[in-house]
């Protein structure tokens, strides 16, 4: 029996429980294909449109056709949240 009841709760007993056996899980080849993202920008009728695409996705190529430039590449693993102790306000 894994659990036992204290006052009716029942109580787990890590020591108790069945072993059961670890599974080795792979992530599928596609998870990392789009490891480099790049941040792109164009101006149209007035406005400023800004898009984040995978560097080898096909929407890409369609995207440079369409007069985006590139501002800046990234690597996803590199992005990290940032905590509002690094916020500096102006």
């Amino acid at each position: 029996m894994s659990t036992r009841r204290r006052n009716g709760i029942p109580i787990d007993i890590r020591s108790a429980r069945k072993p059961i056996p670890k599974v080795n899980m792979q992530k599928p080849t596609e998870y990392s294909q789009y490891n480099v993202y790049v941040t792109m920008f164009k101006r149209e009728d007035g406005h400023n449109v800004w898009t984040m695409v995978p560097l080898l996705h096909p929407d890409y190529k369609k995207l440079k056709k369409d007069g985006y430039r590139v501002v800046e590449k990234w690597e996803k693993r590199r992005v990290q949240p940032t905590e509002i102790s690094d916020l500096q306000l102006v």
